[in-house]
């Protein structure tokens, strides 16, 4: 039989090319200014909860941050638009109606070698409070995977080499010492891909709101349909107060 679209699926260049720290560094800064505007307009984020929350970070970053000039960079030239909930496949098509939180699409060469429908930034939102411990959910190393150990086993981001973590913080819990001490914890550190040490990648002086943002760098546990394993992410953890 002649391979066809439905007998031969087709095997793309994985992985794409980095986005690259500068276009990383925008995107953090774009969803800090969208908190700010959340937060001028007068939405109680320290009682909402976290679809809530993701819902108006999606509207403010689409329609107030987006090509509004708000951010440099931040534009239609570089950053196509941003979704929450896109359906998508896994890496292996395994399974195919996952849903990152956010997805920020992009805009560069078109590269034909590539699957467009996963050149974004993929981006998975959590609260982070007493109520939503790191080991429980950003964390989390169990049946059913949520948070960071989706990018580890290619539920999210099979084809990119860089992840976003967004958390919701609220009760006063840092991103240094508290999410470096959960992902030390050597009961997850092989299912959440040996990570190395958070380093942080921006100025110390972030918004009063926002901190700093950090990144670490995780293996992955897959193999990709060309055969070779998936080389490793790096995540960055981009954390907000959501207390008020």
């Amino acid at each position: 039989m002649t391979p066809n679209f439905f007998t031969q699926p087709r095997c793309y260049v994985v992985p794409h090319d980095r986005i690259g720290l500068r276009a990383v560094l925008i995107m953090h800064q774009a969803i800090t200014r969208a908190f700010e505007i959340i937060r001028k307009e007068g939405f109680a984020l320290g009682a909402a909860l976290e679809n809530e929350i993701t819902a108006e970070l999606e509207n403010a970053l689409e329609n107030r941050v987006r090509n509004r000039g708000e951010v440099e960079g931040f534009d239609n030239l570089f950053f196509g638009k941003v979704t929450r909930g896109n359906e998508v496949k896994n890496f292996n098509a395994t399974k195919i109606s996952k849903k990152p939180d956010l997805m920020f699409y992009l805009r560069r060469e078109n590269r034909h070698e590539w699957d467009q429908c996963q050149d974004a930034l993929f981006t998975e939102c959590k609260p982070v409070d007493r109520q939503h411990s790191l080991r429980g959910h950003y964390c989390a190393v169990d049946k059913d995977c949520t948070g960071i150990e989706r990018f580890i086993i290619g539920d999210y981001a099979w084809a990119m080499e860089e992840a976003f973590m967004i958390g919701y913080v609220r009760d006063g819990i840092q991103i240094v010492p508290d999410l470096a001490k959960a992902l030390r914890e050597p009961s997850r550190r092989i299912k959440l891909g040996e990570p190395d040490e958070l380093v942080p990648v921006e100025s110390p002086h972030p918004p009063q709101s926002a901190h700093v943002l950090h990144r670490s760098r995780h293996q992955r546990l897959f193999t990709w349909q060309n055969g070779r394993p998936a080389t490793p992410i790096d995540v960055f953890h981009s954390w907000h107060d959501c207390s008020y």
